[in-house]
């Protein structure tokens, strides 16, 4: 009785060691993962809180067929230039790198605080109503003037 007490008191404890070996990586690794996606979602946030779109113009040239649309970032947060979205009366435009510039710049892909975005596309009808989305969650709407 007394090797078998020893033995088996040790098979055990080696278990335990064997087990929190194998345990203690997985949790460490969950722990890095959940803090990481805690980070990224404070960042989103903080982009979200400074991100706006300020003021709207649109354009309709009846004789040219075009629609000009030029709108302010109003934060501070920059916006990618490629993820702007063009409504027409409801109707999806896709907005092409062709179609925008930045402050006259039409190789930028990023739209800062305070530059001014022109969009110019095609659009054979008047429309009367034009709505910008962008970024995290931002749009802005406004009437259509004719020239």
């Amino acid at each position: 009785m007394g090797f078998s007490v020893s033995g088996a008191t040790a098979v055990v404890y080696v278990g335990l060691l064997v087990s929190a070996a194998v345990l203690y990586p997985a949790v460490s690794q969950y722990a890095e993962r959940h803090a990481d996606a805690v980070d990224d979602g404070r960042e989103r946030a903080l982009d979200r809180q400074n991100a706006a779109l300020g003021t709207a113009n649109a354009t309709y040239n009846a004789s040219a067929d075009r629609l000009v649309v030029t709108v302010t970032n109003g934060g501070t947060t920059p916006l990618a230039v490629d993820r702007v979205d063009l409504l027409v009366d409801g109707e999806y435009h896709e907005v092409t790198a062709d179609d925008t510039t930045v402050e006259g710049d039409g190789s930028t892909a990023a739209w800062l605080g305070g530059e001014r975005l022109r969009i110019e596309v095609l659009e054979p009808t008047e429309p009367g109503r034009v709505v910008v989305v962008t970024g995290p969650g931002l749009s802005v709407a406004t009437a259509v003037e004719v020239s």
